[in-house]
Parts: structure tokens; C-alpha cells; sequence
């Protein structure tokens, strides 16, 4: 059984901090008391555990969890940052390709939720490029269904 050493430590130790800071109102860090900021130490720890730990599997969880809490703090900076439905696609894309560079899997399924999220990033600009800007309202309440049609079909394809 392989130990979670690095990833209860820093748990341990990054969480103890946080309430500490927390606890005696260290004000510069004011901004920050946010579960924003428990996703990122969690997914440092999941990051930590997977480098160190030599459990490439991590990685997966370790690049959402810590992508996600930065996506919180950086959304509402700036007017032009994608959406939580793109960052999670983005996320999942960036999470599998860094697994296939460690252990050689995971390299289609990385590129399509990347695509998925570039698609997602500039879908008014696709749209408008292609001349069908009149049916964006139709193509987004049916994309859901198409995202349930691909992932049947690439469950059920033959090999």
C-alpha cells in the first residue's frame, strides 16, 4: 500500500495556516479566509503527492482542484475570463494531458476536453465566422445533449 505522506502533510500543514492566520485575524491575508483558498491547498496537496509521491493519478484531481480555486480569485478581476463550464473542461484537458506525459495515457481524452474548451472559449466568434450566429440560442440549449452523444458513442464505439 503506497503511503499519502506528502499529501496529509501538506493537508496538515497548509490547512493549519490557513486557521492560524485565520484564527488571529492576520489582516494582509484578509482577502484570502475563502474556501478559494482550501481548493488550492487541497490540490497543491494532491500535486505535492503525485510529484513526490510518484502517484501519477493525483495529478488529475491536483491540477482541478488548484485551478479551480484560482479560477475563483482571477474571475471576477478581469471581464474577459472564461466561465466555471469552460475552466472545468480546461481543467480536465491540462489535468489528463500531464498524466499522459508521465505515464504515456490519457492523450485523446486530454485533447478533446482541451478542444471542447477552446470551442467553448470563442463560440460567439466561431458562430459569427460561420454565418449561423442566428442559431446560437438553439446550438447552446442542444449542446448538452451532443456532449451525452459523444460520450456515449466513445463508451459504447467498437475497438
Amino acid at each position: 500500500m503506497r503511503e499519502f505522506r506528502y499529501f496529509t502533510c501538506t493537508i496538515l500543514i497548509g490547512f493549519g495556516f490557513f486557521y492560524l492566520l485565520r484564527s488571529i485575524d492576520f489582516t494582509l491575508f484578509q482577502p484570502y479566509y475563502s474556501w478559494a483558498t482550501l481548493s488550492i491547498l487541497l490540490g497543491l496537496a494532491f500535486l505535492l503527492q503525485s510529484r513526490f509521491g510518484g502517484q501519477a493519478e493525483f495529478l488529475l484531481p491536483g491540477v482541478i482542484f488548484t485551478g479551480y480555486g484560482l479560477h475563483q480569485y482571477i474571475a471576477g478581476k478581469l471581464e474577459y475570463w472564461p466561465g466555471e463550464q469552460v475552466i472545468i473542461f480546461l481543467l480536465i484537458g491540462l489535468g489528463l494531458l500531464l498524466i499522459y506525459l508521465k505515464k504515456g495515457i490519457g492523450k485523446g481524452a486530454g485533447i478533446l476536453f482541451l478542444v471542447i474548451s477552446v470551442l467553448l472559449i470563442f463560440y460567439e466568434q466561431i458562430l459569427s465566422f460561420l454565418g449561423v450566429s442566428n442559431y446560437a440560442d438553439t446550438f447552446s440549449t442542444y449542446w448538452p445533449a451532443a456532449l451525452i452523444l459523444a460520450g456515449l458513442f466513445i463508451l459504447y464505439k467498437k475497438k
